[in-house]
């Protein structure tokens, strides 16, 4: 079953005409840290765990007490350009004109869905205080899309900042953020948790596919991870290679967080994880750039910072995604240096 709070029409939930049941939990949301009291909203299973497109069951939504008093401030100032239909705020406006200005061809969503997005987007900016340090050219480029690589476009923002919340305090930095996120995610959406599942790629690609089957490979496990983050106002994005360098070859996917003037990478699975550190870092310096053996980040809302091609292996004929090539940066033995783009 898919999670009934992902999906406004592109994953066939929510009725036509209405918005979402996902924008009406955010605004929910929105409205109990105002209120500071908890909300019941519908589609979501009394453990956090999606319970099907059929459930009318509910549950409380966290109150403001789980959130800071600055986070509650900025969500309060926001809240109100969340629930309306049209026009919104002129920071809103700024990002639905940038969505439409680089939506990916063959994108077909929706104004509709535009606006929800930006909405979200710039409610988790103004909420959480390393979000708001983040310059806008780093929002726009990473926070801000919401796709990827060929996967269906879904509107999660409001479930993860919903259900990731909790995890983050006022006081916190990029860095103490993303590492709440990171450790957290798998298991703040109720059980079972999120697991690694090797050789589920494409099968499991969107995040409705994780919340359905409790588990992805690492591309469903790095587009999980880096939506998670991005909810939460992290820069982040997917990196990986179509075929390591080596006998056995064999394809990997992880993330990059923007924090200390730098991306930094870690693993998207479940389980300790330590910056900048990570079981591919000796084959990935035996990486061959520009060709299958390469690096890369898929770039496809901003084809024009592509210096390369990422080629998508899980589809026949294989998918090439503008990209931006980093193979040079993880051949280096020297760690990681703040001039990565």
């Amino acid at each position: 079953q898919l999670s009934p709070t992902l999906g406004r029409g592109h994953v066939g939930l929510g009725a036509m005409g209405r918005l979402s049941v996902a924008h009406t939990n955010f605004v929910a949301f929105l409205l109990s840290l105002c209120l500071g009291a908890a909300v019941v909203v519908e589609g979501v299973g009394a453990t956090g765990r999606a319970t099907g497109a059929g459930s009318r069951s509910g549950r409380l939504l966290r109150s403001s007490a789980l959130m800071s008093p600055d986070i509650g401030a900025a969500a309060r100032r926001a809240a109100p350009h969340s629930a309306g239909g049209g026009g919104g705020s002129a920071a809103e406006d700024e990002a639905v004109a940038w969505l439409v200005a680089h939506k990916p061809a063959g994108d077909n969503s929706s104004m509709e869905f535009l606006r929800a997005h930006a909405k979200e987007a710039i409610v988790s900016r103004e909420a959480f205080p390393w979000a708001a340090s983040v310059p806008l050219e780093m929002f726009q480029d990473w926070v801000l899309p919401y796709t990827h690589f060929d996967e269906r476009p879904e509107d999660w923002r409001s479930t993860f900042m919903e259900q990731l919340s909790p995890l983050l305090k006022k006081d916190m930095n990029l860095q103490q953020a993303a590492t709440a996120v990171q450790q957290g995610i798998w298991k703040a959406f109720g059980e079972p948790a999120i697991v690694f599942k090797s050789n589920q790629t494409p099968q499991v690609l969107s995040p409705s596919d994780v919340f359905a089957k409790r588990y992805g490979s690492c591309t469903g496990l790095s587009i999980f991870l880096v939506d998670g983050l991005r909810s939460c106002g992290i820069p982040a994005r997917v990196v990986g290679t179509a075929e390591w360098n080596r006998p056995e070859k064999g394809n990997h996917n992880w993330v990059e967080v923007w924090f200390d003037g730098r991306w930094n990478f870690i693993d998207a699975a479940p389980g300790p994880a330590t910056w900048n550190e990570a079981w591919f870092v000796d084959v990935a310096h035996q990486a061959i750039e520009h060709g299958l053996n390469g690096i890369y980040t898929p770039v496809k809302w901003q084809p024009k910072q592509a210096d390369a091609l990422y080629p998508v292996t899980w589809r026949t004929p294989t998918l090439q995604l503008p990209a931006i090539e980093l193979t040079a940066a993880y051949q280096d033995a020297g760690a990681h240096p703040p001039s990565w783009r």
